[in-house]
């Protein structure tokens, strides 16, 4: 018997969703089952009204109105079952057609505000999206800053104000199209800002390679000076390859580049150093001993200097002994001693500045 109610109750639901008021009671010969189904119905409803109830819907403006309707059925039910006790077949049927009518209404109005929550639900969530755009931008306003790129921000911070005001009226079509705007702009300044700092990336690799350049040159003139003509070769290579460095592409060649420079400088130091030859195995005069020595004394001296650059204290210390070399060629004629004893003077002059240089690379 269960089962017979079960359908004819979800007929009788069927029958809801039809837009029309008549409902087709005139076969059902038991008054009865009419005072079930319209109690199921009501049943039904009041879930539904309940589960609406307990959601988190804010804005369920028809509350009363459905809630109103839902008692004036209730009402009608009750009237419903004392018609059918009488035997007032005509009332009975009509308070049940017109109790399931206002049960089919209720239906209609949860079902719309379910749908209108659907689609809430699907709009994004603009106030979010505003909130991580204006993070974005004072990221790039950070970024502006740190290059000094004096960018104009006062448009993107209106739309972001006008977003905001947008969101909350409520107006979703003019709050999309300023974030669409917000977005084109804020990709715009991104790009300004790279532009700029691949400038300068730019600047600063040609600054470091005028560095290298400079260095170079000096690599040259000591290394033709001691007839190191391949290593002269490789350094004015190397000197070219720097100076025409003009690209960001470029960076990562130069870094290789200024690799291979420190090894040459390396290289060069080691072979200007083999390059001392033993002034007494060729039987020299005194006085060509020690301008040999002295002139040798003199290149590494110059060697030096250009290592020491961004250190006072082994500038200090590779001037002084140029200043005493000097001195030591133009005054050959005084004793062996006191050349000797100038040149240790020299030799330990260049030992601390050499020690210097040592430890700062």
């Amino acid at each position: 018997m269960n089962k017979i109610y079960g359908i004819i109750v979800i007929f009788a639901f069927a029958g809801l969703m039809i837009p029309t008021s008549a409902m087709q009671v005139e076969a059902a010969s038991d008054l009865d089952y009419m005072l079930i189904i319209a109690e199921k119905g009501k049943k039904y409803i009041k879930l539904k009204i309940n589960e609406m109830q307990n959601s988190n819907l804010q804005d369920w403006k028809n509350q009363q109105v459905v809630l109103d309707i839902y008692d004036k059925s209730a009402y009608e039910i009750e009237q419903l079952e004392k018609a059918i006790e009488n035997g007032d077949v005509k009332s009975a049927r009509k308070l049940f057609v017109s109790s399931m009518d206002k049960i089919k209404q209720i239906s209609l109005m949860l079902n719309q505000i379910a749908v209108n929550k659907a689609q809430d639900e699907a709009l994004p969530d603009y106030p979010q999206i505003l909130k991580r755009y204006e993070m974005n931008t004072q990221k790039l306003k950070q970024m502006s800053q740190k290059l000094d790129a004096d960018i104009d921000f006062s448009e993107i911070e209106h739309l972001l104000l006008l977003g905001k005001q947008n969101a909350e009226k409520g107006q979703n079509d003019q709050t999309k199209q300023v974030i669409d705007q917000i977005a084109l702009k804020g990709l715009d300044i991104n790009k300004h800002l790279v532009s700029i700092n691949q400038a300068n990336k730019i600047i600063k690799a040609q600054a470091l390679a005028e560095r290298y350049v400079d260095k170079i040159n000096t690599l040259i003139v000591q290394a033709k000076n001691s007839g190191l003509l391949d290593v002269a070769s490789q350094l004015e290579n190397t000197k070219i390859h720097l100076a025409s460095s003009n690209s960001t592409s470029q960076i990562t060649k130069n870094i290789k580049i200024i690799i291979t420079i420190n090894n040459n400088i390396k290289e060069t130091q080691q072979k200007l150093r083999q390059a001392n030859f033993d002034v007494d195995e060729i039987k020299l005069s005194q006085n060509q001993k020690f301008i040999g020595k002295l002139n040798q004394l003199e290149t590494k001296a110059k060697f030096l200097h250009s290592e020491a650059i961004g250190s006072n204290a082994a500038l200090y210390y590779v001037e002084k002994a140029i200043s005493i070399i000097h001195d030591t060629k133009n005054n050959l004629d005084v004793s062996e001693g006191k050349i000797t004893s100038k040149i240790k003077l020299i030799e330990g002059l260049l030992l601390k500045a050499e020690r210097i240089v040592q430890e700062l690379t």
